[in-house]
């Protein structure tokens, strides 16, 4: 261990995540593709996990419920995740969010052009289940990075899924600060 280790670790600071306020929202893209992936919620511990693909213990407990014609405990959502602007906020954030979302920005980068070009407003309207979301883009304009901490986020390995020993802990109810020490995503 030496000095740059101390710096390394230091600088490592955890890039936030957008949460949309009810009203308007602004936001730029900054990121040039959104980031896929199968998540599960853990109600106990309020959060979700990535999915571990084959094999998953989660994924086994929903196909056993479905088979014997129950309703399952956990889901399955797809997730994406891109790194934007938040005016609100004036830093870089990860949004995460779902398919009705992210095929709203689609829309956008397909008729209006290159989605890193405009700004989006968001207006949230309701809370939990019934919340709504308009998208509207903004006239096009350069994006001033100067002054501003955009953070390079390694996606894959942020929304890496517990190892299948973790994952059996999590469905216990143990959280990630019991069950490794990290802080909760």
């Amino acid at each position: 261990m030496g000095w740059n280790d101390i710096n390394e670790n230091a600088s490592k600071e955890k890039t936030p995540y957008t949460k949309f306020t009810v009203g308007n929202n602004m936001f730029r893209i900054l990121g040039d593709e959104p980031y896929s992936y199968w998540s599960h919620w853990l109600q106990k511990q309020q959060t979700s996990v990535a999915c571990a693909g084959r094999d998953c213990p989660i994924c086994n407990l929903i196909k056993a419920a479905k088979e014997a014609g129950e309703t399952p405990a956990y889901n399955s959502t797809k997730r994406h995740a891109i790194l934007v602007w938040n005016y609100t906020t004036n830093q870089a954030e990860i949004m995460i969010q779902g398919k009705t979302f992210f095929n709203q920005l689609l829309d956008l980068h397909q008729e209006v052009g290159d989605i890193r070009s405009y700004d989006i407003k968001v207006i949230r309207k309701g809370k939990g289940t019934d919340t709504t979301y308009t998208i509207l883009p903004q006239p096009a304009k350069e994006f001033d990075r100067e002054g501003k901490n955009i953070p390079e986020v390694n996606f894959a390995e942020l929304f890496a899924p517990p190892t299948h020993e973790e994952m059996l802990q999590l469905i216990e109810g143990k959280t990630r600060a019991e069950i490794n020490g990290k802080e909760e995503k």
